[in-house]
């Protein structure tokens, strides 16, 4: 059985690039995606993946909500984490969860943990997307 998987749509190359290699060093395999409709097309592939994290606004014309709610429709009770520096927690139905941007690594960690746990626990709730 391999890491469990995280799916991570972000449009700032630098700031997937720093997230997808701090996630992959704690132990998690990562997809990425660097806007919406890659990410759209990672979660119709048909992938496992355990839990997406997804920045709101991004070129491409397919934002984190819409994300969100796409993950959701196709495996719901997959956990969806959505970033921003302009919402709140309030505004980000039908997500699992809200980081506040700019990220911190350790939270962001520690969230992600609590919604699927360590990323070799033997009790995966991988989903087939």
């Amino acid at each position: 059985m391999g890491a469990k998987t995280i799916l991570l749509v972000e449009d700032e190359f630098i700031i997937r690039f720093t997230l997808a290699d701090f996630l992959r060093d704690i132990g998690y395999h990562v997809l990425e995606a660097g806007d919406g409709r890659e990410g759209l097309d990672i979660l119709n592939s048909g992938q496992s993946i355990d839990l997406m994290v997804t920045d709101v606004h991004m070129p491409g014309g397919v934002d984190g909500i819409e994300l969100a709610e796409h993950s959701k429709m196709l495996v719901p009770g997959r956990p969806v984490v959505v970033c921003s520096a302009h919402m709140s927690i309030s505004e980000c139905y039908p997500a699992d969860e809200f980081h506040s941007k700019p990220y911190i690594l350790p939270a962001l960690a520690a969230l992600i943990e609590r919604l699927i746990g360590d990323p070799w626990q033997k009790n995966s709730q991988t989903h087939l997307a």
